[in-house]
């Protein structure tokens, strides 16, 4: 509880205690982060659309009226005032308006994001069985994302709270089924069965000068581990060996710290630490702090301005032997990512893990992406790209006399299309070449149609 103490007292004083206080936006950079791109995504959506502008400066007659009676109330209250007191209320209620006005109420950065997305693979029947599995599979998923600048001033520097929820459901099939089928030792998606995780719950503060930060609170390597399109299956990729770090043997979230080193806008650097024991991030447990077991981590980011912008990363960490989570490990993933000219993006991943903790040990990816490349619409985007990983045979218990191949391949394309302000569709497709757990076969399918469902 000390920590959420500290939290919600350092975010009453931004409120309150002095005028030069005041919310502001961050600077844009290229450094990847999944949370701040759907961020930033859902922003470019927006500005491209010419809908609500949340810059807009023209008060409501209420807000006027608000304004007259109260004109100088400017405290921890002053955000329910402004919401509750916003346009968004007068005619027409949506829950994009609601959206906006809280944005512009509390100057924070709100995505809604919710995808459907069904599954059909070839074959269809598991390896000695007759019994198909039931197709589709209905996977939904939503995971909300907010990021409260609290204040930021030349005087205190910048205080931001950041949020991050992911809820997967399934229905029909789970994909965990459906892998059984198609013979992959990783998964045809990133989440394979029902799961509910706090993937993020920070506190930042940035000091004077924007060089040294430091993060408090719940968070998962996940979010800077990868490139702009082959790190959530929300929006980018879909297959697991190319939607995140194939091999990782970190936690989904997890209570810690890091420092972050920023000497210029291109360079990142973060060192830091989280508990070992909480591997699913379902909650925030504090107890385990005090039981001296720590995951360590060490990352490094160039993100060049130049040829079009990029980022080139390394992450190495390091995870304790825990009972949910016996084999100790260190693990690594290095990340290329380049634009070439203003509608080609290239990128690469070679990672790997010590241990037994996951059926992957090594991978290697990469691929091209290339958004709105007809000009038609900012959430379309096409992508092809390719993985292959190397089977943990230790860490997998296959039935007795089934061998195992020591590598499996998949390559997937994907093309979004873009529908009105708020839908998309992305049919997709994936190929496992010589899949790990099914050596009677050359090939396995995965077919599938994703849609995005954008507030």
């Amino acid at each position: 509880m000390g920590l959420f103490r500290f939290v919600l007292l350092t975010g009453l004083c931004a409120y309150s205690t002095s005028p030069f206080l005041s919310y502001a936006i961050s600077p844009k950079h290229h450094h990847h982060h999944r949370y701040a791109d759907r961020l930033k995504r859902n922003q470019h959506y927006r500005n491209n659309r010419n809908s609500i502008k949340p810059s807009q400066n023209i008060e409501s007659p209420l807000q006027q009226k608000v304004n007259e009676k109260y004109p100088e109330c400017k405290n921890i209250f002053s955000p329910i005032k402004n919401f509750l007191a916003s346009e968004a209320w007068e005619k027409n209620l949506s829950l994009t308006k609601l959206k906006l006005a809280a944005q512009n109420a509390t100057n924070s950065q709100i995505a809604l994001d919710l995808t459907l997305l069904p599954q059909w693979t070839h074959p269809r029947i598991n390896s000695g069985t007759t019994q198909p599995q039931k197709l589709p599979s209905w996977q939904l998923c939503f995971s909300p994302n907010i990021s409260w600048e609290l204040y930021n001033s030349p005087e205190a520097g910048t205080g931001t709270l950041d949020f991050n929820y992911t809820i997967v459901r399934y229905w029909n099939n789970s994909a965990a089924n459906l892998n059984t089928a198609v013979g992959t030792s990783a998964g045809i998606n990133d989440y394979t069965a029902k799961e509910s995780y706090l993937g993020q719950l920070t506190f930042s503060q940035t000091f004077p000068g924007n060089v040294w930060t430091i993060v408090l609170g719940q968070y998962s390597l996940y979010a800077i581990d990868g490139t702009l399109y082959d790190n959530d299956q929300q929006t980018g990729f879909i297959s697991y060996a190319l939607s995140q770090n194939a091999s990782a043997t970190y936690s989904q979230g997890s209570l810690g710290a890091y420092l972050q080193f920023s000497p210029t806008a291109e360079i990142q650097i973060q060192v830091g630490a989280q508990d070992a024991f909480d591997l699913t991030g379902t909650s925030l447990n504090f107890n385990n702090l005090t039981k001296n077991k720590y995951n360590f981590f060490g990352f490094f980011s160039w993100s060049p301005s130049t040829w079009g912008g990029g980022q080139y990363s390394l992450l190495l960490y390091s995870t304790r032997s825990v009972p949910k989570q016996p084999s100790q490990t260190m693990g690594w993933s290095v990340n290329i990512g380049q634009n070439l000219g203003e509608k080609l993006y290239v990128f690469g991943r070679w990672n790997g893990a010590t241990g037994t903790a996951f059926a992957i040990n090594r991978s290697v990816a990469w691929g091209i992406a290339s958004a709105n490349p007809f000009n038609r619409d900012p959430k379309d985007l096409f992508g092809l790209g390719c993985a292959i990983s190397k089977v943990n045979a230790k860490a997998l218990t296959p039935p007795s006399n089934t061998p195992l191949r020591k590598y499996e391949t998949v390559a997937e394309v994907f093309a979004t299309i873009g529908f009105g302000p708020h839908l998309s569709l992305t049919p997709d497709y994936q190929i496992f070449i010589h899949p790990a757990l099914r050596p009677e076969r050359s090939t396995s399918q995965v077919y599938g149609v994703r849609g995005n469902f954008i507030f």
